[in-house]
């Protein structure tokens, strides 16, 4: 009698276990769509302070000159690489975009001609096939929505400077804070264990993403210019953007330039030289140089990389794209410390290779 009583109990706690994970796990899901307005402000601000710190650490290992500057120049000198780097950026989408929009227009009209010439050379109708994809396809709003993300996230520019200033400020007292939060040994090891894994995984692959993506764009924006292409700047930089996304990003990082080139010069040869260029860089960035620097630090499935793609797009839309890798390894990272969560980030992993905390 006893022995069914507790099998009852263990049964019942079990059901309530699983009720109560569903719960949160719809709880969770509500606050990332109804508070995405907050959220995505502070995890880029999150994104911006992990570089930020990486970029301080290389310049600290940077030989003979990193071993003779005093930290707090290290700190200062990183923060300008990035102020720079953002107003570059800046720069360009605001020199280029309402160029790039204005001459939308023209550009559909060049794609209207091509389809015309195909009608009359080959006969295929092809204005007749597509009428009602031509009828929705609207080439400006296509480049409105894009520099709407760009405006979005420039927007929040304020708020996210904030969330990255406190970050820092806060910085320096995590480990008071975990000392005060985990006054077990045991308990802080633990939560120091999994705070230090979280911050090298995603600044190895911020560091590693943000050299790649702009190995990509610098060298994409060399084929184009070179070329001729319309707004070579801008197209690079949507090509940098663009590579965080995996797996898609690449794809569509070739898709644009390459059919504003054919739309622009209506002919197969700089649209061949364009495209075909922008195809090697990004299979060496991709297939070469990304899986020899990044395979080993990451170590996520493939589908559960893309699956998170399609998740965190459709909470967060574009923006969502961007974080859903390293948000991704911050849920294997935390799963993998704990032994109810292991098989999870087993799940998540590539090879089911996952690291413990005591390990």
């Amino acid at each position: 009698m006893l022995t069914i009583n507790k099998s009852g109990v263990n049964e019942m706690n079990r059901t309530v276990n699983y009720a109560a994970g569903f719960i949160l796990v719809w709880i969770v899901g509500n606050f990332l769509i109804l508070g995405r307005g907050m959220l995505i402000p502070f995890f880029i601000a999150l994104l911006i302070w992990n570089l930020l710190n990486t970029t301080n650490n290389v310049i600290q290992k940077t030989p003979i000159i990193g071993a003779w500057l005093p930290g707090w120049l290290c700190k200062i000198l990183s923060l300008l690489v990035v102020i720079m780097f953002v107003k570059i950026l800046l720069d360009i989408i605001t020199n280029n975009v309402n160029d790039v929009i204005s001459a939308s227009t023209r550009y559909q009209e060049h794609l209207m001609q091509i389809f015309n010439n195909i009608d009359k050379h080959y006969r295929l109708k092809v204005l007749t096939s597509f009428n009602g994809f031509l009828d929705n396809l609207n080439l400006q709003s296509v480049l409105v929505n894009i520099y709407g993300v760009f405006s979005t996230i420039a927007s929040s520019a304020i708020l996210i400077a904030l969330y990255v200033a406190f970050l820092f400020v806060e910085q320096h007292f995590f480990k008071q804070k975990m000392s005060a939060l985990f006054p077990k040994e045991q308990h802080r090891h633990l939560a120091d264990s999994i705070l230090a894994h979280i911050l090298k995984d995603t600044q190895t692959y911020l560091g590693i993403k943000t050299l790649l993506s702009l190995i990509a764009a610098i060298s994409s924006w060399i084929i184009m210019k070179s070329a001729g292409l319309d707004f070579a700047e801008f197209w690079a930089l949507l090509i940098f953007f663009l590579n965080f996304i995996p797996n898609i990003g690449p794809i569509l990082a070739t898709a644009f330039p390459a059919s504003l080139a054919l739309i622009q010069f209506q002919n197969l040869f700089y649209f061949t030289i364009i495209t075909s260029g922008i195809v090697i860089i990004q299979f060496i960035v991709g297939n070469v140089l990304e899986p020899r620097l990044l395979s080993k630090s990451l170590n996520l499935s493939p589908l559960v990389i893309l699956f998170a793609l399609a998740l965190w797009g459709s909470i967060w839309g574009i923006v969502g794209m961007f974080l859903s890798v390293p948000i991704t390894v911050i849920m294997l990272i935390v799963f993998a410390h704990f032994e109810k969560t292991r098989p999870i980030a087993i799940f998540l992993s590539q090879d089911g290779r996952v690291q413990k905390a005591y390990e």
